[in-house]
């Protein structure tokens, strides 16, 4: 956590990186904040908003290094602020399969890595196929 803030305070870029980052996702999430006002309600408008800034300053941050290009950058974090609302469930999601099956996560993750298919693993009947109950069977 020192070094972000070292970071931020001794680096004028990183707080430039931060501000325009924030200023693209803001208005990414304004336009995505119209949208859900109609559907939502100011909640949802509020959540757009707050997703769009979010998701831009720390994909900013992240490719801080790695993209050279002021404008590259500003079109990768505009891009991700306007999905920002399908990465966000995205993780949602992967961090509820993580925490329903941590190990099962793990082993979908690796056959996916590898190239492998999950499904014929399981259906194989290896000792990777999940146990099956007689009893809730009609």
């Amino acid at each position: 956590m020192q070094d972000w803030l070292k970071k931020l305070f001794t680096e004028p870029q990183t707080l430039g990186i931060i501000v325009s980052s924030a200023l693209v996702g803001l208005f990414a999430g304004l336009a995505q904040g119209v949208v859900e006002k109609r559907h939502g309600g100011w909640g949802g408008f509020l959540r757009a908003l707050l997703t769009g800034v979010s998701v831009a300053v720390f994909v900013g941050l992240g490719i801080e290094g790695f993209v050279a290009s002021e404008t590259l950058r500003l079109a990768i974090v505009g891009a991700c602020a306007v999905v920002s609302e399908d990465i966000w469930m995205g993780l949602r999601s992967v961090g509820g399969a993580m925490r329903n099956d941590p190990l099962g996560f793990a082993v979908r993750l690796l056959d996916a890595i590898r190239g492998r298919d999950h499904s014929a693993r399981t259906s194989g009947g290896t000792d990777f196929a999940p146990p099956t109950d007689e009893r809730s069977k009609p």
